[in-house]
């Protein structure tokens, strides 16, 4: 596959990704996996609205790459949440 194709996959499966977060309501973050056949066409297999956000999860993997620790992370998701929805925590 030349490089151009495999960008324009991104592109696509980055935008399908989008798409499918937003059209099922998900919020904050979620995994969407994929599959690119071998003449190069991208099939979704599946969404995980919460993947697992242990040491060993692709999400925190992914963070710890770009430099947040894996507290920053979890305290910037539960942040949102309580946004969301300030009546859940009395203070």
């Amino acid at each position: 596959m030349s490089r151009a194709s495999q960008r324009s996959n991104y592109e696509k499966i980055a935008e399908y990704s989008r798409k499918t977060f937003e059209m099922l309501g998900c919020r904050d973050f979620s995994r969407i996996d994929f599959r690119v056949s071998a003449d190069g066409i991208p099939y979704m297999l599946e969404i995980n609205p919460l993947p697992g956000l242990g040491d060993y999860s692709d999400l925190i993997i992914m963070a710890v790459k770009l430099g947040w620790k894996h507290e920053e992370l979890i305290a910037s998701v539960f942040n949102a949440a309580l946004e969301r929805y300030p009546l859940c925590v009395h203070v």
